[in-house]
């Protein structure tokens, strides 16, 4: 199971505008010979830019 839910707020900052929260709109795994990862797709919460972001699950 994710450690990452949908509607959450992470903090990493926006490539735009440099806000530091962004909430988490999809997550989707993607999984390795010896790990998961999760493609974390967030929209800044101030000026709404989408992005993606690779994390290892926890």
């Amino acid at each position: 199971m994710s450690a990452f839910e949908i509607g959450t707020t992470i903090t990493h900052p926006c490539l735009s505008c440099f806000y530091e929260k962004q909430t988490i709109m999809k997550v989707t795994p993607k999984e390795f010979s010896e790990k998961t990862a999760y493609v974390l797709w967030t929209q800044c919460a101030s000026c709404g830019r989408n992005d993606t972001h690779l994390r290892q699950s926890e």
